[in-house]
């Protein structure tokens, strides 16, 4: 097995199997209380090469993948896409719809109102509307791999358990094994050791996005083309890994008078902006 792989047996009510690996430019850690050894190194190679699966599907950045071979050729005729990245267009195309346009997976240059590409549900081809325009699914396939990892555990016979995308794509599955949560902590990017949320996870699943960890802004506000220079951190909590993926980064990306407007759309999510400061405190606003 590729990934990393312990087992703990110290508390012998509780014996607790971690593993990581790396993968969609992150680290990747499953962490499965209460399941057997043998069990949980055959779960975890299964999650393990589900991810990179997905990965090879979904990398703009492998000129071999199917996604970087669209963003190759796609300006210049229809072409034809595997169901399963298909599937993952029409969802992406779905979410651009419901967030107003700020999920957009296929921003160009340009700002632009309609959609960056054209799907053909008949004969599964997607069309790029513009040489300008380039696929990228990193706000997406974190949230989309997760779910499927959940699924895939949960179809296992886990009960309970986490698995973390790069701290900022985390699922929960059941509850911690002596709580009625999974207490999960977002660390104050300004300041060393604090923390600047704590969310109480139980068969849920959480996202947050911001200015990477480098300080770049990276995300894009499709209406303008133009990097969000936002310090805030948008957290986003809900039962689904998929939507809560989606609507940290539409949020983030959506200016502030907007935000509220998307969340309506989302029945039994909840948004928080975090303001964090170099002196371990921070403030927070609820996205309603």
């Amino acid at each position: 097995m590729a990934a990393e792989f312990t087992y703990s047996t110290k508390n012998a009510d509780c014996a607790v199997a971690y593993a990581r690996f790396y993968a969609m430019h992150t680290r990747v850690e499953v962490i499965l209380p209460k399941v057997e050894e043998s069990v949980a190194q055959q779960l975890v190679r299964r999650v393990e090469n589900r991810v990179k699966e997905l990965e090879r599907l979904m990398n703009r950045f492998d000129d071999k993948s199917p996604l970087a071979v669209v963003n190759a050729v796609a300006m210049d005729g229809a072409v034809p896409v595997d169901d399963e990245l298909f599937m993952a267009l029409e969802l992406c195309e779905a979410f651009r719809r419901g967030t107003g346009g700020y999920f957009d997976v296929a921003a160009g240059e340009n700002p632009r109102s309609g959609a960056g590409y054209l799907l053909d549900g008949k004969n599964h081809t997607i069309r790029l509307v513009s040489a300008d325009v380039k696929i990228d699914l990193g706000g997406f396939a974190k949230g989309f791999a997760l779910e499927q990892v959940c699924r895939m555990l949960r179809e296992g016979g886990v009960e309970s358990g986490v698995v973390n995308f790069g701290n900022s794509s985390i699922a929960a599955l059941g509850h911690h094994p002596y709580g009625e949560w999974w207490p999960i902590g977002v660390a104050n990017r300004r300041s060393a050791g604090a923390v600047a949320e704590t969310f109480e996870l139980c068969d849920s699943a959480l996202s947050v996005s911001g200015r990477a960890e480098n300080g770049d802004y990276h995300i894009v506000n499709p209406h303008t083309g133009l990097c969000v220079a936002g310090d805030e951190l948008v957290a986003v909590e809900g039962r689904s890994a998929l939507v809560v993926e989606v609507l940290s980064t539409a949020l983030y990306a959506a200016p502030h008078c907007a935000r509220a407007d998307i969340m309506r759309e989302y029945e039994g999510y909840r948004a928080v902006e975090l303001y964090c400061h170099s002196d371990g405190t921070t403030e927070r606003k609820i996205i309603e």
